[in-house]
């Protein structure tokens, strides 16, 4: 059966084949009713459009930034640029231009500096992860003036001028490890929540972690658990960092639960002996390596998988279907929360 084409369905519509064109490629200039007799006839004809020749036949090249921690200073950011590389591998055929600018993830400086070289190339659109509220939103507003939209990933922020975002639902993954503890913890026992980054003030993501866990309790009262939160910003320095979390230990005696907010529980349980680590229920975050190592020997009790590789290539595949293929993408997509524990690890790697 040969395809049907624009001339078919012309001859049907009793249209020109350039009105054909308008409708299908939405460029304008058509009645509604002559849209409708048209669409209506594609459709019944089994008419697909072969988007990849005609977007190849166009001249103008899109262009995009990306704009992501260097995965020297953290290397859980190892995982979204592969997930961003395999999407541009995908769609290597399309006339884009992919530049990649990255920064210490401690210096707030280097970010800005970035996201603002970024915004002076002026691409058609930027890929980021927002980790620094107030410098996010400000950068994002001075995007907009020069007509230039975001594409976020791995921290979700609210603003008009973000095309969408893909990732977690971080409140919903501080309520699921909030259940987690409320299933494996008694009575009258503690968790200590420790935020081993900076400035947790200025993360979106990290306070919605926070509401979701408290708001957990806050609802389910079947047993009274303490929920207290510490902020350890020198976690790079393996003095300071044991010696915090000694005199966490000495502050709250009824400590049975810790939930790491991000992906850097190894910091601390690299300190600790094994015996030790298992004597609490541990929740932390992201399949990176060293983490998988203390969930093999029961150090980590639960990873919450947040999805990294997909985040980014998920963020560049909305680039290309709306700045290319012109479809409408979802201003959010949440991805699964996975609650992997050591029976089921070996089942995500291929």
């Amino acid at each position: 059966m040969r395809n049907v084409t624009i001339k078919d369905i012309a001859k049907l519509a009793k249209v020109s084949r350039g009105t054909v064109d308008r409708v299908i490629n939405n460029r304008g200039n058509v009645s509604k009713r002559v849209e409708e007799r048209v669409m209506r006839i594609a459709k019944e004809l089994g008419y697909q459009k072969n988007i990849i020749a005609s977007r190849l036949a166009s001249t103008k090249v899109y262009k995009l930034y990306v704009v992501l921690p260097n995965p020297e200073s953290d290397f859980f950011w190892n995982i979204p640029k592969e997930g961003i590389m395999s999407a541009i591998n995908m769609v290597k055929y399309y006339r884009i231009e992919v530049e990649f600018l990255e920064y210490n993830i401690f210096s707030l400086g280097e970010f800005i500096s970035q996201v603002t070289k970024a915004i002076e190339c002026n691409p058609d659109a930027i890929l980021m992860a927002p980790l620094f509220l107030k410098e996010s939103e400000e950068l994002i507003d001075l995007g907009e003036k020069s007509g230039i939209p975001f594409i976020t990933i791995n921290t979700e922020l609210e603003h008009k001028n973000i095309l969408s975002y893909t990732g977690q639902s971080s409140y919903h993954s501080g309520y699921l490890a909030g259940k987690l503890f409320d299933i494996n913890l008694n009575h009258e026992d503690e968790i200590i929540v420790l935020n081993l980054a900076h400035e947790i003030s200025n993360a979106a993501h990290y306070k919605a972690k926070a509401k979701g866990l408290t708001d957990y309790f806050k609802k389910h009262k079947t047993k009274h658990i303490n929920v207290s939160w510490y902020e350890y910003d020198d976690f790079l320095d393996i003095e300071i960092l044991l010696g915090r979390f000694r005199k966490t230990q000495k502050e709250h005696p009824n400590m049975k639960g810790i939930f790491f907010t991000n992906s850097r529980a190894y910091h601390l349980l690299d300190l600790l002996d094994e015996e030790e680590a298992k004597e609490y229920k541990i929740i932390g975050f992201d399949m990176i390596e060293p983490n998988v190592k203390y969930l093999k020997q029961g150090e980590i009790d639960f990873i919450i998988n947040q999805n990294p590789f997909n985040q980014g290539y998920n963020g560049l595949m909305n680039f290309i279907n709306s700045f290319i293929l012109k479809e409408r993408i979802k201003e959010k997509e949440y991805l699964p929360l996975d609650i992997v524990v050591k029976e089921n690890v070996d089942f995500y790697y291929k």
